[in-house]
């Protein structure tokens, strides 16, 4: 979670750019294109036929790598950064589910580690079992998701506990609004228990953000095409490389977001500006200060 402000920032509020020819000469920034093969499949576009293989931000100048790994049968298994700061492993048990989710980070020389473990209910996680550990402690958080009737979550809130696990220290609650298979909003809010000693863990920040998304393509969401049970279990989580963006069929050109963080309002409203493959998948998307790569394989 505490890096949401970047991921938020750095990704989705992005500036507009004018049309341009690309490197390749085939395509043009900022405008779409009219695919011949525009049945949907799962992601919108074209039926989709890849796997995300690396995302590369350079913010400003600053510029990470996320590689994603996958095993025989192309279920992702691990996500890691060429700076190794982060490291995700994904197992799985033998029904297909995922088993657990282990997220590991190096932020300026302290070492934090999630473990998820999703609880399903017909096939869907209605339950993530979260133990956080930071500094030799560790905290335990429980997460409850509702759904949307499309399918995606509508809510899902995550309780964390004190050290002793028995009473609730903080909460985070997000909700989602959809219209059709695209999200358009993001309420999101971290509060701590009146008159609980919180922990000194990194994550438990008090915060509130909206983030409203609209005009949307029709091609294919590079995020989208990760495992939805990976994005349900890690929404709260996995904030700088995929988070709700993978809520989405499609791609959002403009975004509007709404920060309030330690009582101070921050607000943006800027749009995204994609180039596409022959495929319908984005292979760039470009801003004043920030380019993010799409590789796929």
């Amino acid at each position: 979670m505490r890096n949401l402000l970047y991921y938020i920032f750095g990704f989705f509020v992005l500036s507009a750019c004018s049309p341009n020819q690309d490197a390749d000469g085939d395509l043009l920034n900022g405008v779409d294109y009219d695919w011949t093969n525009t049945d949907g499949g799962n992601n919108g576009g074209t039926t989709p036929s890849k796997l995300l293989k690396t995302v590369t931000i350079n913010d400003a100048g600053e510029v990470v790598t996320y590689t994603y790994t996958y095993n025989a049968n192309k279920k992702l298994t691990g996500i890691t950064t060429d700076d190794n700061n982060l490291k995700i492993n994904i197992t799985y048990l033998a029904s297909g589910n995922i088993g657990k989710i282990v997220r590991t980070e190096n932020n300026m020389g302290t070492v934090s580690t999630e473990e998820i473990v999703p609880v399903y209910t017909g096939g869907k996680i209605d339950k993530t079992n979260v133990t956080h550990i930071e500094n030799g402690k560790s905290i335990k958080s429980v997460g409850t998701v509702t759904y949307n009737s499309n399918g995606w979550p509508s809510a899902v809130k995550e309780d964390i506990y004190d050290e002793s696990n028995t009473k609730i220290a903080a909460n985070f609650a997000s909700t989602f609004t959809y219209s059709g298979n695209n999200i358009t909003k993001w309420n999101f809010k971290s509060s701590f228990a009146t008159g609980l000693p919180v922990p000194v863990f990194d994550f438990l920040q008090e915060m509130e953000l909206t983030a409203d998304l609209s005009e949307y393509d029709d091609k294919i969401n590079p995020y989208n095409l990760l495992p939805k049970d990976y994005l349900i279990a890690t929404v709260h989580a996995e904030a700088d490389a995929s988070s709700i963006t993978g809520f989405a069929k499609n791609n959002a050109k403009k975004i509007g977001i709404t920060v309030v963080f330690a009582g101070t309002p921050m607000a943006d409203s800027q749009s995204v500006v994609y180039i596409y493959d022959k495929d319908g998948y984005p292979t760039t998307a470009t801003s004043k200060d920030v380019v993010t790569k799409f590789v796929y394989q």
